[in-house]
């Protein structure tokens, strides 16, 4: 199957995509009726099929069937520099496949679609974080390993 951009009627879809992939992350994502899934809902409806500087791509079918995949990128804005004169940078977020349909080369689609898109908007240096189990995916796509460490701050309410 061939990877489509996501349109409205996906995002139930999505939001279950994103509880499997916190699953696959150690996160518990609770019940059907978590805060989380209102507000994933929410998030989605105000970028899928809206922004130009979002994208999401997903395997499965029409739009309100079953996805078995998914996976999408947004534009950065951060400062020029010498190798990068308007200081915009692509960022693979969200990527997923269900578990019986891994394997089969949907996320490396994927990748591929969103790295086009990217490209297309003149994007040329794009991030992302990998779990281990994704990181083979994003190397046959030709990533490597980041020159600066990333951290973290969570600041407390």
């Amino acid at each position: 199957m061939q990877p489509r951009q996501a349109l409205p009627g996906d995002i139930p879809e999505l939001v279950r995509l994103r509880a499997v992939a916190l699953e696959g992350l150690g996160v518990d994502p609770g019940p059907d009726d978590a805060p989380w899934r209102a507000s994933a809902r929410g998030w989605f409806g105000k970028r899928v099929g809206r922004r130009a500087d979002w994208e999401c791509f997903v395997v499965g079918g029409a739009p309100g069937e079953p996805l078995v995949a998914a996976g999408m990128a947004w534009v950065t804005y951060h400062l020029p520099s010498p190798v990068r004169l308007d200081g915009r940078r692509g960022y693979i977020d969200g990527m997923v496949t269900d578990g019986s349909a891994r394997g089969q080369g949907h996320a490396g689609r994927i990748v591929g679609e969103l790295v086009g898109w990217l490209g297309e908007l003149g994007v040329r240096f794009v991030q992302l974080h990998a779990s281990a189990d994704g990181a083979p995916v994003y190397e046959r796509a030709g990533f490597v390993a980041a020159h600066y460490p990333g951290m973290d701050l969570t600041v407390p309410e």
